[in-house]
């Protein structure tokens, strides 16, 4: 026959199952809630704080592959281990980046007492010169104000 010969062709016997008659719906329920009880859903990270990286050499680890991740203590780095294939473990430590543009960048503030130094030593000569030019200033921009209402009036 040609539908052997057909290359295209496909037994759909062999795809077929067996019909199974219909559960309860509380039945089917029930295996439901057994299978999600079953299943173990991890809870986070594992691993846990250490005090040195040589702690974590000594600590314990899944055998699945899965990475453990040991935070030190002093918040100077995180430590990571993990199972490989050849039986070894691997160890990272990763350390924190810091920015030195940020860490020379530091604030000083000036004390009350530094302030009353600094102005006590301001030269009152300074300042007689400088009051000198503020009045220089407003008498030119005064003339030119008369100038220009002379103006206006012609």
């Amino acid at each position: 026959m040609f539908t052997y010969n057909n290359p295209y062709y496909t037994n759909f016997q062999q795809y077929q199952r067996p019909v199974q008659p219909m559960q309860p719906m509380e039945q089917f329920n029930n295996n439901i809630s057994q299978n999600q009880a079953s299943y173990k859903q991890p809870a986070g990270l594992q691993g846990k704080i250490v005090d040195s990286v040589d702690v974590v050499k000594a600590m314990d680890i899944p055998l699945d592959g899965s990475i453990s991740y040991f935070p030190l203590s002093d918040g100077t780095g995180i430590v990571t281990k993990q199972l490989q294939q050849d039986g070894t473990s691997k160890t990272i430590l990763f350390k924190p980046v810091v920015d030195d543009k940020k860490a020379k960048k530091e604030e000083n503030y000036v004390t009350l007492e530094q302030l009353k130094n600094e102005l006590k030593n301001i030269d009152n000569k300074d300042i007689k010169d400088l009051k000198d030019e503020i009045k220089t200033i407003k008498r030119q921009v005064r003339d030119l104000k008369d100038e220009i209402q002379d103006k206006k009036e012609d």
